[in-house]
């Protein structure tokens, strides 16, 4: 038996409608790379990045709210306990090192059949990464909201209610890691299908695993600093 959903159908459909909307206009302005601010300083982006996170999360918790799910039930019952949050960090730290090896894997896997997935990684990180400390320093700030809010959003929210609309845990795991990846349209189409597989299954099976969102947010924070801080 499915479980039952967490928001109104309506509400899904306006999240993913605002979702659909910023991927299309990204990719328009951008021509499929991400925007940069003048200059080579990305303080301007990362904030605006970061006020982006932060109103889809608080539009998916008042869909939640008026719905009357609790947000203990998306992120876990056990994520504001002591042994909650210790579980996520060491979770999240054990998983991280796997999740980049399965993207490791699909990298090599669409650069065989003749993918631009390098050149597409390249102009994404020349695009993205921080220089300075300030920009490194929001850089985190940005990477763990994404953590957070994005986890929240797509392996929480996303997943659940995909689960309960389309017949259980497996369907809705695919659809909510399809949606994340196509959320990431503006970056081309390879980086679509190697952000689903890449990321958005392990993620959610990660997530579906603990039965929490804890080690998932730790796991994808850690890759977005890392993968900004170094390069890769």
């Amino acid at each position: 038996m499915s479980a039952p959903p967490v928001a109104a159908r309506r509400h899904t459909l306006i999240i993913l409608g605002v979702l659909a909307l910023f991927s299309v206009l990204s990719a328009r302005s951008t021509g499929g790379a991400p925007i940069t601010a003048a200059g080579g300083n990305r303080l301007v982006q990362y904030g605006s990045l970061l006020a982006g996170e932060w109103l889809l999360f608080y539009g998916v918790w008042r869909g939640l709210k008026a719905y009357g799910t609790p947000l203990s039930s998306i992120f876990g019952t056990s994520w504001g306990s002591r042994r909650g949050l210790v579980i996520a960090i060491v979770g999240g730290a054990a998983a991280w090192p796997l999740v980049r090896l399965v993207a490791l894997g699909a990298h090599v896997a669409l650069a065989h059949f003749g993918a631009p997935v390098a050149a597409d990684a390249a102009r994404v990180q020349a695009a993205m990464e921080p220089h300075g400390l300030a920009e490194s320093v929001l850089w985190v700030v940005l990477s763990i909201s994404a953590g957070i809010c994005e986890e929240f959003v797509y392996r929480g929210y996303f997943m659940r209610q995909f689960s309960a609309w389309f017949g259980g845990r497996g369907p809705g795991l695919f659809a909510s890691a399809l949606v994340f990846g196509l959320g990431h349209a503006y970056q081309g189409p390879w980086q679509v299908l190697l952000i689903t597989v890449a990321y958005g299954l392990p993620m959610g099976a990660l997530a579906l695993l603990a039965r929490g969102l804890g080690p998932s947010i730790v796991a994808h924070a850690l890759e977005d600093v890392v993968a900004g801080l170094t390069g890769g």
